[in-house]
């Protein structure tokens, strides 16, 4: 090749590389990074479509991470924000980079609604003032776009906040459709979010018997078995209800050393668990520094965290720790005033 001929090759490398978007996803299954474009998308999975070769498909629940090309900057900025629990900033993020996307795909547009609901539906799971906005934002984007990667996600997200909202009724029939996802922990997390549901409805021996079936239905994926600790702190929290407290601590022991580390809102919600075993068990300043580890380490989990603060009120006042226990409430009322936990605080 001449060098002429080889300046016009690069050049004309240069300008397809440019011209063509790059979108990465990162799975959950091996932490790899897999890049194209996003040229398909179904509830199911994404198609990302290369410069060369075949195209890369990533199913929708092995979505760990996501880099939109033509996201702007505050969407990742955004992202970060949301995960750690600064919701507002997020929302705040994720509506700029909204309004100045340019010439954004369908896909990408739906994609600002969804996170926008979800980011509003994780501050109603500890605001009751938010939790009809969250639900007609999420089915706002539920029925706009029924075929984006993040449709099961919300419809997770949906679930929950009815169930906060104290509409069983309505939390059973969505976390119902989570059946309906192709994949084997989606099938166990309508399980495992059903048997919360019978909980709150007080019919502790139904709740007990669809986590005990979750849990043994997991295979031995690294997603199934997340998924059969999360049965297992399930049946912890039906233990607590029964007031079987010791045999609670001794599930909760096994769930916090070899469940997921590295998700927050399954600790945080152990470490709530174990507080209430220790406490209902007199063993006040145990409990105490199980909710601590909710208020230090979690705190990104709103719903959990301000049960964590409510709990830290009354135990450290138990154990002499007056100061503390005031720190705890203010901080409660300071960041979560119109959570539950703050009004039976007032009580």
């Amino acid at each position: 090749m001449t060098r002429q001929a080889w300046v016009v090759a690069a050049m004309a490398t240069l300008v397809c590389s440019q011209a063509f978007a790059v979108d990465i996803i990162t799975r959950k299954s091996d932490g790899k990074k897999v890049s194209g474009q996003i040229s398909e998308m179904t509830r199911n999975e994404i198609t990302l479509k290369k410069a060369v070769g075949e195209p890369d498909v990533v199913q929708a629940n092995d979505v760990a991470a996501i880099t939109w090309d033509a996201g702007g900057p505050e969407l990742p900025l955004g992202y970060s924000d949301e995960h750690n629990g600064k919701f507002e900033n997020a929302i705040k993020r994720y509506t700029k980079a909204r309004d100045d996307a340019k010439n954004p795909s369908d896909h990408l547009k739906a994609e600002f609604d969804y996170v926008i609901a979800r980011a509003t539906a994780a501050m109603a799971l500890a605001d009751s003032d938010k939790q009809k906005t969250a639900i007609a934002l999420l089915e706002k984007a539920q029925k706009a776009r029924p075929e984006h990667f993040r449709y099961y996600e919300s419809v997770y997200m949906l679930g929950q906040v009815q169930l906060e909202m104290g509409d069983f009724a309505a939390a059973r029939a969505t976390f119902d459709q989570l059946n309906k996802a192709p994949w084997g922990d989606y099938k166990l997390l309508a399980k495992i979010a059903s048997g919360k549901v019978s909980v709150k409805e007080g019919n502790l021996d139904k709740a007990a018997q669809e986590f005990s079936e979750a849990a043994a239905a997991a295979t031995d994926t690294p997603a199934d078995q997340a998924r059969k600790y999360e049965a297992m702190l399930g049946q912890s929290r039906a233990l607590i209800a029964q007031s079987k407290f010791e045999e609670a601590l001794t599930t909760l022991e096994t769930v916090t050393e070899k469940g997921p580390a590295d998700e927050s809102a399954f600790q945080a919600e152990a470490f709530v668990l174990q507080g209430n075993a220790l406490q209902a068990l007199g063993r006040m300043k145990e409990a105490a520094l199980a909710y601590l580890h909710v208020d230090i380490l979690f705190p990104r989990e709103s719903s959990m965290h301000a049960e964590a603060l409510y709990n830290l009120t009354k135990t450290w006042k138990q154990v002499q720790q007056e100061d503390r226990s005031a720190a705890a409430g203010g901080k409660l009322v300071q960041l979560y005033p119109n959570s539950l936990w703050r009004k039976k605080l007032a009580q």
